[in-house]
């Protein structure tokens, strides 16, 4: 697979490389690869190629500039003319850590594992509003705020893919949020709730935002997602008991 610049090879001193996983993505194609070195070094580096470069540029920008404030995205490890390559982020994806969650069915509001992660996930929401208003003078939200784009770390939560991100207000993005999380099959349950009021009490409470304009976009979202899925069983005036 001849796509990787002479630059990137040179500089890293590397004579091989083997596909080890492909992630799953709607928008792209995303790659595990290991790359070894003329001395027996090993890399673990993430390949997004991208469908539309324009795409690359923006990421790009964003994340590096997260990066340099300090914030935990991946690292940019060399770029091309339509792929990155990142720094692997070794965790748990936070959807699937949400699903093992779901299953010990313990309270959100009572277990101190979920306290903490909604927490370190709070400011780090607050750290990536804050990063890029000051690099761009105006409000830029995430957009795709899907479970998927965040890794969860024994330290810390990681976040990543930004090529959707816009001008917008953060009730947007938790009001996204939450109606993701509650429409992951299966949708509207009980617990699915219960977490919701979670971060309603930890995130939206730390971030100083309005839950009456947060939950104007849950309805909003799950009307869009009603529509967009063709699902009848996405009905927005189920989520009233939580208004």
């Amino acid at each position: 697979m001849q796509m990787f610049s002479r630059d990137l090879c040179e500089k890293w001193n590397i004579i091989s490389w083997r596909c080890q996983k492909e992630f799953y993505s709607k928008k792209n194609r995303v790659f595990l690869y290991n790359f070894t070195g003329y001395q027996g070094e090993s890399w673990d580096w993430v390949i997004k190629i991208y469908t539309h470069p324009r795409s690359l540029s923006k990421e790009a920008q964003i994340m590096q500039a997260l990066y340099d404030e300090g914030l935990a995205v991946p690292k940019i490890i060399a770029s091309g003319a339509n792929y990155l390559v990142l720094e692997y982020i070794q965790g748990k994806n936070l959807l699937t850590w949400f699903e093992e969650q779901e299953k010990k069915a313990q309270k959100p509001a009572g277990s101190k594992e979920i306290t903490s992660v909604l927490e370190q996930w709070a400011l780090w929401f607050a750290d990536f509003y804050g990063i890029l208003h000051r690099k761009y003078g105006y409000s830029i939200i995430l957009n795709d705020v899907n479970l998927r784009n965040f890794i969860v770390t024994e330290q810390e939560i990681f976040g990543f893919d930004f090529e959707d991100c816009r001008t917008g207000k953060k009730e947007e993005d938790l009001g996204r949020l939450c109606a993701f999380i509650l429409t992951y099959d299966p949708i509207f349950t009980f617990w699915k709730y219960q977490f919701v009021l979670a971060i309603k009490d930890i995130i939206v409470k730390s971030l100083n935002l309005s839950w009456e304009t947060v939950f104007k976009e849950i309805k909003k979202e799950l009307e869009c997602m009603k529509e967009r899925r063709q699902r009848p069983d996405i009905i927005p005036e189920r989520v009233d008991i939580i208004k």
